[in-house]
């Protein structure tokens, strides 16, 4: 049976694109666009309704995120999806929120950029034993955020909003690889990229644990969309690379042709130099202005976590296969990521020797991970190296070996 429906407008900022009908668990139903506000509409659902239906489906925290269904629990919540629903479909990505319908509410009253707020939702998936549910002190209390990894957002005491990410399982070196990835980018003088810091964090059973933290880039005047989004714009053909599509797509928006192979070359070669496994869609975006709609550029560098092999036994880095490395990216295999390069010399491979000492701050294999860890990412920057004196090292010789 169909659960009761109400209306909500879809906002952005203090324009209604649409006027929407969510039933109690979040799900969505009929939509009425406002053809007059067209252009501030969802760049990721203006194609059809199916789409738009996917934008909003997205929004939600992901149900498969470690500690999501604890926390549903403990807050009361149906689904990831009324759990959008109760906290106004808000986001400290963009300026999109919901409105019921008749109630009198104004971008200015409902911000997390401007208001204070209380993460619950991420308090208690990183800290499920501890956190208490304050929700009445807050009108609003959760912001989304995308991503399987448990997160919460934060308020500093100058105002700036923060992110802090925990880590899968008992090792703290998803944390530590965004530390390595942020003295990667500053060594390399690049400066579009997202800078982490080490933060103490209280996990599960009071144990004092090791996670990282980030600023938010986005705010009242700039807002995030990811290629993702923008790939919803154009029709793909199966197994088709996403990096032509999304090339096209955002030199079409106003991205010069210059600006996105500068970028992209650059952060293919440091994910590549780093074995990130993780850079999809949805780990790349674009800035926008939300009151003129002007594209900004990329936004910076960001979610580089799931790299440096943290996902791999020790018994199994002494003789790991760095040629036949399986990523989410434009394509599947890493070392084929290179072939869309057109500067190869756009890293500098003599100032990417980062100090692996950092690693000493995990608890777990540390001694025995160390040494692997810096003998990979050193064959890495061999190959790295053979790549820009003009190998093209994703071709295979005759014995089946990249060279």
């Amino acid at each position: 049976m169909r659960k009761k429906a109400k209306e909500y407008y879809l906002m952005h900022k203090d324009i209604p694109v649409c006027l929407m009908e969510i039933s109690e668990d979040g799900s969505l139903g009929t939509v009425r666009r406002n053809e007059s506000a067209e252009k501030h509409f969802p760049i990721g659902g203006q194609m059809n309704n199916m789409k738009f239906h996917e934008w909003w489906r997205d929004r939600a925290i992901p149900k498969t995120r470690h500690g999501a269904k604890n926390a549903l629990q403990k807050l009361g919540y149906i689904s990831t999806d009324s759990a959008l629903v109760n906290n106004l479909a808000l986001s400290l990505s963009d300026c999109y929120w919901i409105k019921p319908r008749g109630e009198d509410l104004r971008w200015q009253d409902v911000s997390l950029f401007t208001n204070d707020f209380v993460d619950t939702f991420g308090e208690i998936t990183i800290n499920k034993d501890k956190a208490v549910d304050i929700r009445n002190k807050t009108r609003f209390d959760c912001a989304t955020s995308q991503g399987e990894l448990q997160k919460k957002w934060c308020i500093d005491d100058a105002g700036r909003r923060y992110m802090i990410k925990g880590n899968y399982g008992q090792s703290y070196q998803q944390s530590i690889n965004e530390l390595f990835a942020t003295k990667l980018h500053e060594q390399q003088g690049f400066t579009n990229y997202t800078r982490y810091y080490p933060v103490k964090l209280v996990v599960d059973g009071g144990i004092e644990g090791l996670g990282c933290m980030s600023y938010d880039f986005c705010g009242e005047e700039i807002e995030s969309i990811s290629a993702w989004e923008l790939l919803q714009t154009v029709k793909l053909r199966q197994n088709e690379s996403y990096y032509y599509p999304l090339k096209s797509v955002c030199i079409n928006m106003g991205i010069s042709e210059q600006d996105f192979t500068d970028f992209i070359d650059y952060q293919i070669m440091t994910d590549f130099l780093m074995s990130n496994t993780d850079r999809h869609m949805n780990n790349i975006a674009v800035m926008r202005n939300p009151d003129t709609l002007e594209i900004l550029g990329f936004a910076p560098i960001y979610d580089s976590g799931n790299s440096m092999f943290y996902n791999v036994p020790f018994t199994e880095l002494d003789n790991y296969n760095t040629d036949n490395i399986r990523t989410h990216s434009f394509i599947e295999k890493e070392i084929r990521l290179l072939q869309y390069v057109q500067n190869r010399h756009v890293v500098d491979i003599d100032k990417a020797e980062p100090d692996f000492s950092i690693y000493n701050m995990d608890v777990t294999e540390r001694q025995i991970r160390i040494p692997y860890l810096k003998s990979l990412y050193e064959r890495k920057m061999y190959k790295l190296k053979r790549f820009q004196s003009g190998k093209d090292i994703w071709k295979s010789d005759r014995y089946g070996n990249a060279d």
